[in-house]
């Protein structure tokens, strides 16, 4: 007879050699008392095996392990003993170092079992947990799936974030080598934040949704994006793009130089050099599904003084056309012609979307379609009242007076202003100023030189308080001298036309003429 749970040997009655079973069963419950095994699923019997050593037997077994899957072997007194286990039993895996429970058909690990775990302290998976941080996971994939109605469950997945009060964060932080790169969440307030940083210190907000109107902020810019090119390049619209606004300079026409003459004849100052057109074009994202090539128009070089008595001045060169590709360009203005001996200067033309501004020659202005800015002939040039027009240059009268202004424009660069000629009383002039520029405050221009001094360089963008589509203003003419003669402005920047020189009497120097503004394009991103 055995025990019913152990299968223990019992003594019978009367039993000869009593001590026989009562061994056997303190054998077995030394074996079964604290159950551990070496290892489980153990088909093969070991080949030399140490008194008192444990295994669980696998399916499939060979020799006396036959037929006896998942049961105990215990070698006792040189030969195997088995116990069959019961519903229940716990056996501790040395060799994995895992517990296992009988479940009455096979042996399972012991945390599958597990069904609840309430007001655990801290929890580890695949590393540490500490007091700072009481759940700790390390590996490499994790995933959330929602429970289906079919599992009595509704489809649905929510994450619940919850922080003490407003002043509080609750957070997602995102880290790169345990650095903070990116955070999302109600950090500080109520407001959504996303902010990010390039070395865990210096934090950068990108995004603030006001958690009362719902509205979207960009604090470090966006949705659009601005890109400069100030010199040429390849454009590649940046990622997400859906629509690219192009606004493109041309290069402002550079000023004429004075002629140099002899006493008692009337000269006239280098004239001014057209501004540079404006042009503007709104492309879509498929339109720019290559990268575009942009060319920023160099502004036209100012006349050389001259240095040869009883010469005329040299020409101011054109200015260069900007372009977006293929789709978009903005033409240069005119270059200033140079003073001339008796006769009068013709300014250069302005610029536009559609045509280059005509250079001056000698007494006659550059010319552009319809005269819609067409330079000064041999006084101020006329305002240009077209739509990305650059005004024209200024010219010079041929009785040696006082150089014309430069031309304003509605919205493109203003021409320069002509540099002051003699008279035949050897009266110096001064230089004309450089075209009007509308700002927001009134309007502006540079001042023509005095006196045998140099015209004001026109004003640039970097510095007037102007709009981001503001356009350069026209340097202004040089003032005439005897020995020394004024220098003209250069044209502000972008586009700009340069000032005309001054005119000078045979053996002076100077009077060259001012360079154009250069062009530029500005190109904003709208995602």
């Amino acid at each position: 007879m055995s025990t019913p749970q152990l299968g223990l040997p019992l003594i019978d009655a009367a039993q000869a050699q009593k001590h026989v079973p009562h061994n056997e069963a303190l054998f077995l419950l030394d074996a079964m008392s604290q159950l551990s095994v070496i290892a489980r699923n153990v088909i093969t019997p070991p080949a030399s095996p140490s008194e008192g050593d444990r295994l669980l037997i696998g399916v499939n077994a060979t020799g006396v392990f036959a037929g006896k899957a998942g049961a105990i072997a215990i070698f006792l007194a040189g030969a195997w003993t088995f116990l069959t286990p019961k519903v229940g039993w716990r056996c501790f895996i040395a060799g994995e170092k895992r517990l296992a429970i009988y479940t009455g058909a096979d042996w399972i690990d012991a945390e599958s079992l597990v069904r609840e775990l309430q007001n655990v302290t801290r929890l580890g998976v695949g590393t540490s947990a500490d007091a700072t941080t009481p759940l700790a996971i390390k590996l490499n994939a994790a995933l959330f799936t929602a429970k289906g109605p079919s599992e009595n469950g509704s489809g649905d997945l929510r994450f619940t974030l919850n922080k003490e009060k407003t002043t509080n964060t609750v957070s997602q932080l995102y880290q790169s080598n345990y650095v903070g790169r990116a955070e999302t969440g109600l950090t500080g307030d109520n407001n959504f934040h996303v902010k990010v940083s390039a070395d865990g210190g210096d934090w950068k907000e990108a995004l603030i949704i006001d958690a009362a109107s719902g509205a979207v902020a960009f604090p470090s810019g966006g949705p659009t994006k601005l890109r400069v090119f100030s010199v040429s390049g390849l454009y590649t619209p940046t990622p997400g793009a859906r629509l690219v606004d192009v606004l493109l300079f041309g290069g402002g026409g550079g000023g004429g130089a004075g002629s140099r003459t002899a006493t008692a004849t009337a000269a006239s100052g280098g004239a001014g050099g057209g501004g540079g057109g404006r042009a503007r074009g709104l492309f879509s994202a498929t339109q720019l599904a290559t990268p575009v090539s942009v060319t920023i128009g160099a502004g036209g070089a100012g006349g050389a003084a001259q240095t040869t008595n009883g010469a005329v001045g040299a020409a101011g060169g054109a200015g260069g056309v900007s372009r977006f590709g293929d789709l978009l360009a903005a033409f240069g203005g005119g270059g200033g012609g140079g003073g001339q001996i008796g006769a009068a200067s013709g300014g250069g033309a302005g610029g536009a979307q559609y045509f280059a501004g005509g250079n001056g020659a000698g007494s006659t202005p550059g010319a552009t379609p319809l005269a819609l800015n067409a330079g000064g002939a041999g006084g101020p040039a006329s305002a240009s009242t077209s739509a990305r027009c650059g005004g024209g240059g200024g010219g010079a009268p041929a009785t040696g007076a006082a150089g014309g202004g430069g031309g304003a424009a509605l919205d493109g660069a203003s021409g320069g202003g002509a540099g002051g000629g003699l008279t035949t009383a050897n009266a110096i002039a001064n230089g004309g100023a450089g075209g009007i520029l509308y700002l927001a405050g009134g309007a502006t221009s540079a001042t023509g030189g005095a006196n045998g001094g140099g015209g004001q360089a026109g004003f640039a963008r970097a510095a007037i308080e102007g709009a981001l589509e503001q356009a350069g203003g026209g340097g202004a003419g040089g003032a005439s001298g005897a020995l020394t003669a004024g220098g003209g402005g250069e044209g502000g920047f972008p586009g700009g036309g340069g000032g005309g020189g001054g005119a000078l009497r045979n053996g002076g120097s100077g009077g060259a003429g001012g360079a154009g503004g250069a062009g530029l394009a500005l190109i904003l991103e709208i995602f």
